[in-house]
């Protein structure tokens, strides 16, 4: 996947991340209370296959940190 190939809601995702100035802590809340983490679960995974996002993980594989990368954020058309 490139740039180009970044569907709306995965570059939302990221412009998500960039509004918190590139790297969001604890991005769905408190655990299992945020109705959106199982569908962008799949997103999260290919950003971060495709060198757009870097994923912090808990030692039970939850998601807990998210980060954009250089070509992430040369994919948002943005510096760091």
């Amino acid at each position: 996947m490139d740039a180009h190939d970044l569907g709306d809601t995965r570059r939302e995702l990221m412009a998500r991340v960039l509004q918190h100035g590139g790297v969001l802590v604890a991005p769905f809340g408190h655990a299992g209370g945020d109705s959106h983490e199982a569908m962008i679960l799949d997103d999260i995974a290919a950003l971060e296959a495709a060198g757009f996002l870097e994923v912090g993980r808990d030692d039970e594989g939850r998601v807990h940190r998210i980060e954009l990368t250089s070509s992430g954020y040369r994919a948002l058309e943005v510096g760091e």
